[in-house]
């Protein structure tokens, strides 16, 4: 029997770990996926009476953990919903954690700060343009990340002298970026998956007349590249040369 396109059950599950305060990674990956793969989340534990730079050198131990806790749920691929814990590791330590997180799944297992690389070399872009949502010590950490990893870091520009990726409204988000002038061969990246990033870039893609990626943004994208799964609606409005490189949508 020849069946229709399916409408509304998944043809790919793909798991999430996010840390269990962050209020923006779950619904920003849910819109960047496309209908056909399902989002099937688990929370990190919590850690109370932490400072975030504590919380930062632990997580990473609790991802391999963490994944047991989908138990025998058919995923394709899990992503890891951090950026700035992986910014105390050397980037080939990064690519060696992933790569062994992997092994251990069974199943691509996608690092926010990994995605984010994937993403601008798909894009051609080794200049970077960092918006960061963090405290100076972890934005530091950052620009130490990306230079490292062959990027040539053009400009820094912190919103706070304090972590506020949890609380930044979208509006903040844009003001922001509206005080950007980037050069037209980089790439704006807004680091840390808790920032609420999908109006402001959406809003301030022509303004800016660069790509302008979130961490939320590139993990959808390596996930959808892995699986050869098409752009979705959100990843299409927000950064079209990215979803453009991803297959073409079947029609319904």
């Amino acid at each position: 029997m020849t069946h229709p396109i399916r409408r509304w059950h998944p043809t790919h599950r793909i798991g999430l770990l996010s840390p269990s305060a962050n209020p923006a990674v779950e619904p920003e990956i849910r819109h960047l996926l496309p209908p056909q793969a399902a989002l099937h989340v688990a929370r990190l534990p919590v850690m109370p009476n932490t400072t975030l730079e504590q919380r930062n050198a632990v997580y990473l131990g609790h991802v391999e953990a963490a994944l047991g806790a989908f138990g025998n749920l058919a995923l394709d691929a899990v992503i890891v919903g951090l950026t700035g814990t992986s910014y105390a590791l050397p980037p080939a330590e990064d690519q060696a954690l992933q790569t062994r997180l992997s092994a251990h799944a069974g199943r691509p297992v996608i690092l926010a700060s990994r995605a984010i690389a994937a993403a601008l070399a798909a894009l051609g872009r080794r200049r970077l343009l960092l918006f960061s949502p963090y405290p100076g010590w972890l934005t530091e950490r950052a620009e130490t990340y990306w230079a490292a990893a062959g990027f040539d870091l053009v400009e820094s520009f912190k919103v706070s002298d304090t972590f506020r990726a949890y609380d930044l409204t979208p509006e903040e988000v844009a003001d922001g970026l509206a005080k950007l002038a980037p050069p037209q061969d980089c790439a704006v990246l807004i680091s840390g998956t808790g920032a609420a990033t999908l109006d402001a870039m959406e809003w301030m893609r022509g303004p800016l007349g660069v790509p302008v990626l979130s961490s939320n943004l590139a993990c959808a994208f390596v996930a959808c590249r892995a699986l050869g799964l098409p752009a979705s609606e959100a990843m299409r409005t927000c950064c079209p040369d990215l979803a453009a490189l991803l297959p073409a949508a079947i029609a319904t």
